[in-house]
């Protein structure tokens, strides 16, 4: 089930150095202590919000998330003998930080509420942004492409997903109010990365990790 709601809430935030955009799938491994305690509330079937770090640590130490992330599903999870976790999570939609609640577990819990998209896209810009992405692709020789949603505020998802970058780059396209303007971006990224690719003759690509360590 899709995690999502549309009212405020008080969900506990994971933060990571990574950023997530909704309808995307994300293996986590879960082994610190403040953390561990995150998963004594949310699992088999809670939610939380993942975060994308600012700045700070993602492990042993404070960070500062960005204002806007994702609510996300535990789909699977597995404990290992040394009392970590691995864990199958799902993004649902995007939520805005409103206000850190007082430290009341080693994790922190922060009151959210819905960040919805605003304004559609058009078949227009929908297919010009995955002619893009598959140039982009060929240019970089990465034969693994998408299957792009056929409602086009997901399918802009799925695009930005695939886009080149580090983290404030990534984030700023999370924060995108549209979808419109997010396949806007996105376009002129792979233009420019497919460009950069073939003078260099080279292929290099900006993927998150498949598995993020807490």
């Amino acid at each position: 089930m899709e995690p999502s709601f549309d009212r405020p809430a008080e969900l506990a935030v994971f933060a990571l150095h990574t950023v997530l955009f909704p309808g995307a799938h994300l293996a986590l491994q879960v082994f610190e202590e403040r953390y561990l305690g995150l998963m004594d509330e949310v699992l088999p079937d809670g939610r939380f919000v993942i975060a994308a770090i600012r700045r700070g640590q993602e492990v042993g130490g404070p960070a500062e998330t960005y204002r806007i992330g994702v609510v996300v599903g535990v789909e699977d999870y597995e404990a290992s003998t040394d009392g970590s976790f691995r864990l199958q999570v799902f993004a649902g939609e995007r939520v805005a930080l409103i206000e850190r609640l007082p430290d009341h577990a080693p994790f922190p819990r922060w009151r959210v509420e819905p960040f919805p998209d605003e304004g559609g896209a058009g078949t227009d810009d929908l297919e010009a942004a995955g002619r893009a992405l598959r140039a982009y692709l060929e240019a970089t020789g990465d034969r693994d492409r998408p299957v792009l949603p056929h409602d086009p505020v997901a399918a802009s998802w799925a695009i930005a997903a695939a886009v080149p970058g580090l983290v404030p780059a990534r984030q700023a396209l999370l924060e995108v109010a549209g979808a419109g303007e997010r396949l806007r971006q996105a376009r002129e990224v792979f233009d420019a990365e497919a460009r950069l690719v073939r003078a260099l003759g080279s292929g290099s690509a900006g993927a998150d990790p498949v598995v993020n360590p807490n």
